[in-house]
């Protein structure tokens, strides 16, 4: 696995969160890639393997409840996919990872609530115990998988201010620890898969206390600090996120000396990042705001997530610009492009 590819990969996941039902992506495209990715992963399915589980009485209410709803054809997709997850090989797992990313992901273009349901139904279902123990494999491509599985469906559809609910329980389901772990990783991709889960989790005020609580500060100011550009805005974005109504968060960041990183990034940082982390540095050195409702925090936590998922879109974009147009000469322009990190 090379450094780059997996790290646009992941990227790349964000764009798609952020456009949703806009993306434009022909029908066709799905339907043809459908029966290889089918028939690979049928091989896996026990006939019998979701009538075996055995669920919460409450839990599976509410996976009916949201099947109920769902159109047929996502309905069964999200059938075969747990089938693969709870069931099969390794190799089929990482298949079934990729296609329940495609799924959360385009289930937007049934519109937000079939894209509420399918999240719904795929974590009453038990979808995040076995991704969770993907977390734990010594491989970091299928880390980054897991990591990316639970960001899409942590995400909240973004053609719509609705939340879609499921962070908490993802977040008690045992999410929280690995991916904290995860930041740790040596492969830079698995980072920032990590970071955008955790971001997209910590809208959830309960789950922000979870976060902080596994111990995720200092590893992301050791990211803001030391890590690629990209690395670095995925660290502050999310810090950004937990430090939000939070004065324990607030309290860790000063201690931990973030506020000197931020301070820096925000006056000589690369372009990506001065805004973003100079903003940030100002809110902790202010006196703290009041004390925000459930519905209040959660309606900040995500226009501050979306602010990040914006700005590394733009990079993207600038990345494939200058991959396709400029090549080396790219370095040249300095301090606000992403290939200086490289």
């Amino acid at each position: 696995m090379t450094p780059k590819a997996p790290r646009i990969v992941a990227l790349a996941l964000l764009v798609l969160a952020i456009n949703g039902a806009h993306a434009k992506k022909k029908k066709s495209s799905d339907a043809d890639a459908e029966p290889d990715g089918s028939a690979r992963m049928q091989v896996e399915i026990d006939a019998d393997a979701e009538a075996s589980v055995k669920k919460n009485p409450e839990l599976a209410a509410e996976e009916a409840a949201a099947r109920a709803g769902m159109a047929r054809e996502i309905s069964d997709a999200l059938t075969d996919v747990m089938a693969v997850l709870q069931h099969g090989s390794d190799s089929s797992k990482d298949a079934g990872l990729e296609r329940m990313i495609h799924l959360s992901m385009g289930s937007s273009h049934a519109g937000p609530e079939q894209a509420r349901m399918f999240r719904s139904a795929a974590v009453a279902g038990g979808a995040v115990s076995a991704i969770v123990e993907v977390l734990g494999a010594a491989d970091p491509r299928r880390q980054f998988l897991a990591a990316n599985a639970l960001y899409a469906l942590a995400i909240d559809d973004p053609t719509s201010d609705a939340d879609n609910f499921v962070s908490l329980e993802i977040c008690q389901s045992g999410a929280v620890k690995p991916l904290v772990k995860l930041l740790g990783s040596e492969e830079e991709p698995v980072q920032s898969a990590a970071t955008a889960a955790l971001s997209a989790l910590a809208e959830d005020p309960t789950c922000q206390q979870m976060i902080a609580g596994a111990g995720a500060i200092e590893p992301l100011v050791q990211m803001a600090t030391f890590a690629g550009d990209m690395n670095k805005l995925g660290a502050v974005g999310t810090l950004d996120v937990l430090s939000l109504n939070n004065p324990s968060v607030h309290n860790q960041l000063r201690e931990s000396g973030a506020q000197k990183v931020l301070d820096g990034l925000g006056t000589m940082g690369s372009g990506l990042l001065r805004d973003e982390a100079g903003a940030l540095g100002k809110r902790l050195g202010a006196q703290s705001a009041a004390e925000m409702s459930r519905g209040a925090h959660v309606k900040a936590a995500k226009a501050t997530r979306v602010r990040y998922d914006n700005v590394r879109r733009k990079a993207i974009q600038m990345m494939g610009g200058w991959e396709r147009g400029h090549g080396a000469s790219g370095r040249g322009r300095g301090r606000g492009g992403p290939d200086d990190e490289e």
